[in-house]
């Protein structure tokens, strides 16, 4: 249990009003605070983003549980502006407060991803995989009665199917980071040239369950 709670994107469980908020209402938001952000002013986006590490904090998450699931943005941040930084040298114009002042679209860009990635983490943290796919399922039938479509394929089932692979794509690499410390390796080149093959195997394997899983439940319940 102590596993899944370490891994990103993983369900805390509670009892706030966002975990009794139904899923599909959830699902919707993410779309609409995207769009907003990347279309309101500046200093909306650094509103909405405190208005996030508060809620944050309203519903328990923790800075390391927040920082989790922000690492990936955090680690693009760092790669874009080194890289920044190596081209700054290599034309000879490198100056740090320069460089700050003149990269503000930069912050900006890294500001608004970082807000949409807290936003698809407190869905995530407040809503079950079964909720999760529960509220496709019932957007998915909103949009067939809609438009009067027959139910052919299962595209709700097979989103949610994605979206839910990502916490444990995230529990498969940490516990195999924590294989390779546990037997007194070190966080170099050498582990990601290690872990990567055993690391993707196991999710192609995992995928592949899944998968076989459905096929035979539909053709049991056909």
């Amino acid at each position: 249990m102590g596993m899944t709670k370490d891994t990103a994107f993983s369900y805390k469980p509670g009892s706030s009003f966002l975990h009794r908020c139904p899923a599909w209402i959830k699902i919707l938001l993410i779309p609409v605070v995207s769009v907003a952000v990347f279309k309101l002013p500046f200093y909306c986006t650094i509103w909405l983003c405190i208005m996030q590490v508060i809620l944050a904090f309203v519903l328990k998450f923790s800075v390391r549980e927040q920082l989790r699931d922000l690492k990936a943005i955090l680690y693009y941040a760092v790669f874009l502006i080194f890289a920044k930084l190596i081209g700054s040298v290599a034309s000879g114009q490198l100056e740090i407060s320069g460089f700050i002042r003149n990269e503000t679209e930069t912050w900006i860009l890294l500001l608004k991803l970082l807000c949409v990635m807290q936003s698809a983490s407190i869905v995530f943290k407040t809503s079950t995989s079964l909720q999760i796919r529960e509220g496709l399922e019932s957007m998915e039938l909103a949009v067939r009665r809609l438009f009067h479509a027959k139910k052919e394929t299962p595209v709700a089932q097979a989103v949610s199917l994605f979206i839910c692979f990502i916490p444990q794509v995230s529990k498969n690499w940490q516990q195999a980071e924590r294989a390779w410390k546990a037997r007194g390796g070190k966080k170099s080149l050498r582990m990601f040239i290690v872990l990567l093959p055993v690391f993707f195997s196991v999710g192609m394997k995992q995928a592949y369950n899944s998968a076989r899983a459905i096929s035979i439940r539909q053709k049991t319940s056909a």
